[in-house]
């Protein structure tokens, strides 16, 4: 019973963020309409041209930029997976109950999630700080 209501979960969290994915694709795709004005009859026809333009969903043209982001987003998603941790380490607490062995678990988690929290936040300095010495050492500074 439990694994069944686990996975009607699991789908809804996977429906939300579809549709969240899809929506926010759709509001930036949206253009805006093209509007005419009748021609005078006997007025030659513009110059049409035909170009298509491809749109850089990144919103970056370097490689640099990239990994940035793409930095961020690993940050992001690392973030939410410690909270769901602190959570998750609270209710250890909660169920050990003053055992010994369990609140040792509990402290444990709690222990490597904070190094981890630590490691997430410490990658984004660390790349800032190797972004910033290229960025010396190109511009001879």
């Amino acid at each position: 019973m439990k694994i069944k209501n686990f996975s009607a979960f699991c789908f809804g969290c996977l429906v939300l963020v579809a549709a969240t994915l899809v929506a926010r694709a759709s509001a930036q795709a949206a253009t805006p309409p093209v509007v005419t004005t009748p021609r005078p009859p006997g007025a030659t026809p513009p110059e049409v041209t035909k170009s298509t333009t491809l749109v850089n969903p990144l919103g970056t043209t370097d490689l640099q930029g990239f990994i940035l982001r793409i930095l961020d987003f690993v940050i992001y998603l690392g973030s939410l997976v410690i909270i769901f941790m602190l959570v998750y380490i609270g209710f250890l607490f909660v169920k050990a109950r003053g055992v010994p062995a369990e609140i040792s678990k509990a402290r444990q988690a709690l222990l490597w999630t904070v190094v981890g929290a630590l490691i997430l936040l410490g990658s984004k300095a660390i790349a800032l700080g190797i972004q910033a010495t290229v960025q010396a050492i190109s511009t001879g500074n």
